[in-house]
């Protein structure tokens, strides 16, 4: 049975859970949620996720909501290729880090996207700023994390899978590549090769 994503196009939260399916190579049908007609507050899609946001997984009768969460429900159901390590304290390692680069990077992550999104003539260039300077501080201990390694942590997991829709954007805000991050550099060429990357860019 083919999976269900209901989908938005250029929600990040999407994007993740579309690079696992596409690395487990599961078929899935995208079911397009307009979020601008807040489709997503309907009361037939407020059955499927009662927080009304994207994305959704229907696997079967199996509904289920949070991308991070779909993600590990897709590590765990279709275990082939594996994207965890074997190891319990490595599987924890990257789940902190995972924590760490969506949660903790929230404030000023959201600071940002709603700075941007208006009409140039509006934007406060100073909040641009002072999000962007905060976000470049918290984006340092990924870099200093991924030493001489290929992936976040080592081989590629769901850590680059969760993380990757957010450092697209930090590059389209100009945040990435930089001096201050060349392995990082080296790590966004490499995921924008995969061809799981190059479905959602």
């Amino acid at each position: 049975m083919t999976i269900k994503l209901y989908d938005f196009p250029s929600s990040p939260n999407c994007k993740r859970v579309k690079v696992v399916l596409e690395e487990k190579k599961l078929a899935y049908d995208k079911v397009f949620i307009d979020l601008p007609k807040r489709e997503q507050k309907r009361p037939e899609y407020l059955k499927l996720n009662p927080y009304g946001k994207v994305p959704v997984i229907a696997d079967g009768d199996r509904v289920l909501y949070e991308s991070c969460i779909i993600n590990e429900y897709l590590e765990e159901t279709y275990p082939d290729p594996p994207l965890m390590p074997k190891n319990p304290h490595k599987r924890g390692r990257i789940r902190i880090l995972i924590d760490y680069g969506i949660n903790h990077f929230g404030e000023p992550y959201q600071k940002v996207r709603k700075e941007m999104g208006k009409d140039i003539k509006d934007q406060d260039q100073s909040v641009i700023e002072e999000g962007k300077k905060t976000l470049k501080e918290l984006i340092q201990p990924f870099e200093d994390e991924i030493r001489d390694q290929e992936y976040l942590a080592g081989a590629f997991s769901l850590l680059d899978a969760d993380l990757i829709p957010r450092f697209v954007r930090y590059e389209e805000w100009g945040l990435i590549p930089d001096p201050s991050f060349p392995k990082l550099g080296q790590w966004l060429k490499r995921m924008k090769e995969r061809p799981s990357v190059r479905v959602i860019l």
